[in-house]
């Protein structure tokens, strides 16, 4: 019997398929390193993705289960999934250009099922679609949700309270009840039930179902289930509290957030499965598949060269970019402003990381003092367009409006109106990227990135000017500011070295 299975398997598998296969993911791990290594840090350190390290064992071994209905010795390369290839090898170009890691995840776990679809062709891709697919669920990603889910499980618990006639008074997150006030939290948002729950769910109308409309379905159900439970769990933290004056409220959280609730939820959604699902005598099993023609060793040949020439040349463009990232061993600093200037007022303060250099200074303008706060980030020396920096700090100043200001060279400045308890004042600011002035700071990121993937970027600089204004005499001194913009423009964008 070992025998027949063992001759089947070498008919069926033969050498050059395994080679070109193991070759495949091979120039995956070495092409796709860095977002391999960075998912997998995510995946131990956050909770939420624990899961994602079980996912590609998992693929594997439904794949090894579907051995029977695949061939490595009569592949049918697809040549056109290449452009697919190629476009995930692109995608973790600009990801690795602007340090855009989910770009670089979705790369990352794409390549591999669309470049083991181009080695088998087709016909046999299909017969493990679900197994190469569910690779994606690797991607950390999801959330991005949470706020999302925090105000529909809000809406959905003050909802049930009101059925049960609990007074309640809501003020975004918070829910006010007689006995004490509770957050919808970013703990509260559900978020890793709902993770779970779909890729559980996604695995047991797989394993159990046949039909694409039962899978369909039991699939939008794992969705829309955690999202109610979720809301049934803040609703009984909110009306326990209420019911015992607040004494239990606490432990109830900690218990009912934890492994308990969850696997319920679970439970729950499997006797769900159970009700949908086809009966025994309903299951129809595949038939073998049976290999007409082999495939020749030059196809095979043909095959491995094809991808390993787009491989090579993905990864000579990454060390560009990498090169791009580096950090010069003696960038120059920032020039001196070439208008008379003197030290710069205290009462605005923004906020930057990571910089190789700035300045930070104040001039005369019409007699009226103009602070000027100047950033420069040669290339390798941190991140310019970043969440981290802030053009104001936001405990000291508040947003109030923002309006467009014509500048030089057909410009459009966008002029910012910040204020808090003592002050108003008027913000501009341009952003120089490889000499380039920007006003968009979207645009400018993106242009950065594209000088980044040529292989020309230089250095990234930022210029904020501001003006100490009153409400009395806003008016003027916004036209004063904008002259203001365009007079000292060239000048200032002197202080960036070439």
């Amino acid at each position: 019997m070992n025998d027949v299975q063992d001759s089947d398997f070498k008919t069926r598998h033969s050498t050059n398929g395994i080679v070109s296969l193991f070759a495949i993911i091979v120039l995956w791990v070495v092409l796709f390193w860095q977002g391999i290594t960075t998912a997998i840090d995510i995946w131990i350190i956050t909770d939420t993705f624990n899961h994602c390290l079980f996912v590609i064992p998992a693929s594997v071994y439904f794949i090894y289960l579907k051995r029977d209905q695949l061939a490595l010795s009569a592949v049918e390369p697809n040549y056109w999934v290449l452009i697919l290839c190629i476009a995930s090898c692109g995608l973790y170009a600009l990801g690795l250009s602007g340090g855009v890691q989910l770009f670089m995840h979705v790369a990352t776990f794409t390549f591999l099922p669309f470049s083991v679809w181009f080695l088998l062709g087709n016909e046999q891709a299909k017969k493990i679609l679900f197994p190469l697919f569910f690779i994606l669920f690797c991607i950390p990603i999801g959330e991005e949700l949470i706020p999302v889910l925090q105000e529909v499980t809000a809406d959905l618990s003050v909802m049930m309270l009101q059925w049960v006639n609990v007074p309640i008074y809501r003020s975004g997150l918070y829910i006010e009840i007689p006995e004490g006030r509770f957050l919808v939290a970013e703990a509260c948002s559900g978020i890793s039930f709902f993770i779970a729950s779909i890729v559980i769910g996604s695995l047991y109308a797989y394993m159990n179902m046949q039909s694409s409309i039962r899978r369909s379905i039991f699939v939008l159900i794992s969705i829309i289930f955690p999202i109610i439970a979720n809301a049934i769990r803040v609703f009984g933290i909110i009306l326990t509290g209420h019911l015992t004056n607040m004494e239990h409220a606490v432990g109830a959280d900690h218990l009912i957030y934890g492994w308990v609730f969850f696997s319920l939820v679970i439970v729950c959604l499997i006797g769900l499965g159970e009700l949908i699902r086809e009966k025994s005598s309903e299951l129809v099993s595949e038939p073998l598949y049976v290999p007409v023609n082999k495939t020749s060793g030059r196809d095979y040949i043909k095959a491995c060269v094809a991808i390993s020439a787009i491989a090579l040349a993905a990864l000579s463009w990454y060390q560009i970019i990498l090169g791009q990232l580096s950090a010069e061993s003696t960038p120059q600093k920032l020039h001196k402003l070439v208008i008379p200037s003197y030290s710069a007022s205290t009462s605005w303060q923004p906020e930057f990381v990571d910089y190789f250099d700035k300045q930070q200074t104040s001039f005369d303008f019409e007699g009226n003092q103009i602070d000027l706060y100047t950033v420069w980030y040669p290339k390798g020396h941190g991140e310019l367009v970043s969440y981290a920096n802030r053009m104001y700090l936001e405990e000291s100043w508040t947003l109030e409006s923002t309006y467009s200001a014509r500048g030089p060279n057909d410009l459009t400045f966008e002029v910012s109106q910040i204020v808090n308890s003592r002050n108003v004042r008027l913000l501009g600011y341009w952003y120089v990227i490889d000499g380039t002035v920007f006003t968009n700071k979207n645009v400018a990121k993106l242009y950065e990135i594209y000088q980044i993937m040529l292989g020309q970027h230089t250095g990234s600089g930022l210029v904020m000017l501001s003006i100490e204004s009153e409400y009395s005499s806003l008016e003027k001194d916004k036209e004063l500011f904008h002259r203001m913009l365009i007079d000292t423009f060239s000048s200032i964008n002197q202080m960036f070295p070439k």
